[in-house]
């Protein structure tokens, strides 16, 4: 799976913009800050359930690649939870079948 890296904040140390509380200008922020309310508001916003899981699953992932430290955005999070179905298996991308990943999960 590529990482992505996010390059904002030295677009912003270079053009003098500064963000708040670790929101950047572009609208991404840090997954670590995925609990706070003004994430979440903005999650409910873009019609995104956060008690389903298939966002779960997502944001499993997200985590275990990025250790929390990585910046993600809504459109992100939305075209990985497009990656699970409502039961939060993953859909094989070359078969379109879901629930076929076999984890060493109980």
């Amino acid at each position: 799976m590529p990482r992505i890296t996010d390059y904002s904040f030295l677009f912003h140390s270079m053009f003098g913009t500064k963000s708040t509380k670790g929101a950047s200008a572009i609208g991404s922020f840090q997954l670590s800050q995925l609990n706070s309310s003004s994430v979440q508001a903005q999650l409910r916003a873009a019609g995104i359930d956060t008690n389903s899981k298939q966002y779960k699953a997502a944001i499993k992932q997200m985590m275990s690649n990025a250790n929390g430290a990585m910046y993600g955005n809504i459109q992100g999070i939305k075209n990985l939870m497009k990656s699970y179905d409502k039961d939060g298996d993953y859909i094989d991308p070359t078969t379109g079948l879901a629930g076929l990943l076999v984890t060493e999960e109980k």
